[in-house]
């Protein structure tokens, strides 16, 4: 809801303020650096008192309204300069759509980010709050309460997944839909619940790790083009179902590096961070992210130069783009205009090669 009110705020007052966007994604990434400074301190001697910890958290909540506002302003400015390139370029105005399309995917995945980043941090506040309570009662009452969440927890699983297959296959049927995933979920969640402690400990983290890395390896096994024909089925001819096969294929390979990159590191910082008796924010921001800011930039960089390249074989299956121009041209017998569009599809890819490469000799 917050990234929701946060876009809506942006394209209602800022959407043909190229300028503004940019002075607004500038000063918004400077106050989210100086706000993590001050909020995670490197040094700290004693433990903080209660209203400083306060302080933190309240800084830290408004910096990352700032970071979406922000993110927000940067995608906004992309759209406006690529559609201007778009219009400018004449016959190399697909370098604009391809601004635009960046800036665009930019927007449109912020959302699903910042919903899963919230779930996550409501996930890890409601589990410290049971297990406080859990310890707090007898074990009767524990179990009880054990009984009563895991059956909510169950329907509101089973709801969600048939919502899911409600909207893809719209059944139409108020009791398949609603009634029976709420009926099963509650049963099966409560069978669950008989069976286990409530004083166990439950590893949700793992189980969550298992999952999404079944669902990333299953996109993940499935190429860009073969995406790419059941998107144009879904959304139709044009570069719309071009950025969501690179953007689902994107996501599962950046996926995959990035885990393991995280799973990777040296656990020699980690132990000097929290022998300084350091917090878990603390050891994450001073001794995790100096780790892996390199290798996910080199990764991203690397990836982005690989889509630049599918952006041209994605498009002989329809997926929009200079593509869908060449093999139209090559189907017409228009042999010139084919040569020109190869011509500019070498130098654009060679462009992107030389600028990556640029970039992570700057950045690492």
């Amino acid at each position: 809801m917050i990234s929701n009110f946060a876009g809506s705020t942006v394209n209602l007052l800022l959407k043909d303020s190229p300028l503004l966007n940019l002075i607004g994604a500038l000063v918004g990434c400077a106050l989210l650096y100086f706000a993590v400074r001050w909020a995670v301190p490197a040094d700290e001697l004693q433990q903080p008192a209660i209203r400083l910890r306060v302080m933190r958290i309240a800084v830290l909540s408004l910096a990352v309204l700032v970071s979406l506002l922000s993110l927000y302003m940067l995608s906004s400015l992309a759209m406006w300069i690529g559609n201007t390139l778009e219009v400018r370029l004449g016959s190399i105005g697909f370098l604009g759509t391809f601004i635009a399309d960046l800036g665009d995917i930019l927007g449109m995945t912020l959302t699903v980010i910042s919903a899963l980043a919230g779930a996550g941090v409501l996930m890890s506040l409601t589990d410290r709050l049971g297990r406080k309570i859990i310890k707090a009662t007898t074990k009767p009452m524990a179990k009880g309460i054990m009984m009563v969440m895991s059956a909510i927890a169950g329907a509101a699983l089973f709801f969600m997944i048939m919502a899911g297959l409600d909207w893809l296959y719209q059944f139409k049927n108020a009791a398949l839909t609603i009634a029976w995933p709420l009926g099963l979920g509650a049963l099966l969640g409560l069978i669950l619940s008989i069976r286990l402690n409530p004083r166990d400990n439950f590893p949700i983290g793992l189980v969550i790790y298992y999952i999404a890395r079944t669902i990333f390896n299953a996109l993940r096994s499935i190429e860009a083009l073969i995406m790419v024909i059941v998107f144009v089925v879904w959304v139709g001819i044009g570069p719309f179902a071009g950025v969501l096969a690179l953007s689902l294929h994107t996501i599962a390979a950046l996926a995959k590096l990035y885990s393991e990159q995280v799973e990777s590191i040296l656990p020699g910082p980690l132990e000097a961070i929290k022998a300084t008796g350091a917090n878990r924010l603390q050891t994450i921001v001073y001794a995790v992210v100096p780790q892996i800011i390199p290798p996910y930039i080199s990764f991203t960089m690397y990836r982005w130069d690989i889509n630049v390249r599918m952006s041209t074989i994605i498009g002989f299956a329809g997926g929009g783009g200079i593509g869908f121009l060449l093999i139209q041209n090559i189907n017409l017998l228009n042999y010139r205009a084919a040569s020109a569009q190869m011509l500019a599809i070498a130098l654009v890819v060679a462009s992107m090669d030389y600028i990556s490469s640029r970039l992570r000799e700057e950045t690492i």
